[in-house]
C-alpha cells in the first residue's frame, strides 16, 4: 500500500489524510449544493456545517479512545495521533446538528437531508484512504480476493491474506450517495433522505462488521458499531413512519 503520497522536503503528505481530507471537501461541496435545493441560507448552513465537522471529527477519536481505553493509558500519544471510530462523529454531529438548528431556527429535518447527501461520498473516500494505510481490514479467509498488506502496516502485523473490507465499504457508500440523490429528487417529506442513510447505512455496517478483523470494542456480544447500528436502524424507522403520517 502507499501510507505516504509524497514528500516534499520537510513535508509528508499521508495518503491517509489526504483522502479524508478530499472527502470532508467533497462532502461539504455536495451538502452545500443540497442545501441551496433545500431553500436553506448558504451561510447559516456552512456555519452549522463547520461546527458539525468538527465535533463529529472529536466525536470520532473520543469514541475511539473509549473503545481503545487500553491503549490510550499505555501510549496516550499514539492513541491521540491515529484512529477514529465513525459513529462516534455520526452521534456527536447528530447532537450538534439538532442544537444548532434549534438556535437558527432552522428545520433540523431539511439540515439533516442535505448534508446526508454529502456524508456517503465522503465517508467512501475516507475508507480509499484505510484501504491505503491498512486499517479497518476484515478478517483472514483463504480466497483469491485476500489481500496481503505490507507488514509494516496494521493489517500486516497478521502475517495474512485479508478481506479488504475498506474497499467494499467504499463500493457500498458510493452506491448509498446515489441512492440517496434519487430519493432525495423524490422525497415526500423532510428528513426521508436522512432517516434513508441511518436505516441503510446501519443495516450495512452491522453485517460488514462480521467480517471486520481489527480491534473495534464489544457490547452485549456485538461490536461497539453493531450496537450502535441497532439503536440507529431502529431509530431511523421509528421517526421514518413518524415523519411519513405528519406528511
Amino acid at each position: 500500500m502507499y501510507p505516504i503520497l509524497f514528500e516534499f522536503g520537510p513535508l509528508t503528505i499521508y495518503t491517509y489524510g489526504f483522502f479524508v481530507f478530499l472527502g470532508v471537501v467533497c462532502g461539504y461541496w455536495l451538502a452545500v449544493r443540497a442545501a441551496i435545493r433545500e431553500e436553506i441560507d448558504r451561510d447559516i448552513f456552512s456555519h452549522i456545517a463547520f461546527w458539525v465537522i468538527l465535533s463529529a471529527f472529536l466525536g470520532a477519536k473520543l469514541l475511539y479512545i473509549v473503545v481503545e481505553f487500553e491503549l490510550f493509558l499505555n501510549d496516550p500519544l499514539s492513541t491521540i495521533r491515529s484512529g477514529f471510530v465513525f459513529y462516534g462523529g455520526i452521534l456527536a454531529g447528530f447532537v450538534f446538528s439538532v442544537v444548532l438548528t434549534a438556535i437558527h431556527r432552522i428545520s433540523f429535518f431539511r439540515f439533516a437531508d442535505s448534508a446526508s447527501i454529502g456524508i456517503p461520498l465522503g465517508h467512501a473516500l475516507g475508507r480509499i484512504g484505510c484501504y491505503f494505510y491498512g486499517c479497518c481490514y476484515g478478517i483472514s479467509i483463504d480466497s483469491p480476493y485476500c489481500i496481503l498488506f505490507p507488514p509494516d502496516s496494521p493489517a500486516g502485523l497478521l502475517g495474512e491474506r485479508v478481506i479488504p473490507t475498506q474497499l467494499i465499504s467504499a463500493f457500498f457508500l458510493c452506491v448509498l450517495f446515489l441512492a440517496l440523490l434519487c430519493i432525495q429528487w423524490k422525497k415526500k417529506f423532510h428528513g426521508q433522505v436522512f432517516l434513508a442513510y441511518l436505516i441503510l447505512y446501519g443495516v450495512f455496517r452491522f453485517i460488514i462488521e462480521f467480517f471486520r478483523a481489527d480491534p473495534r470494542g464489544e457490547i452485549l456480544s456485538l461490536s461497539t458499531s453493531q450496537a450502535i447500528s441497532v439503536v440507529l436502524v431502529g431509530l431511523g424507522f421509528f421517526l421514518w413512519r413518524k415523519r411519513r403520517t405528519m406528511a
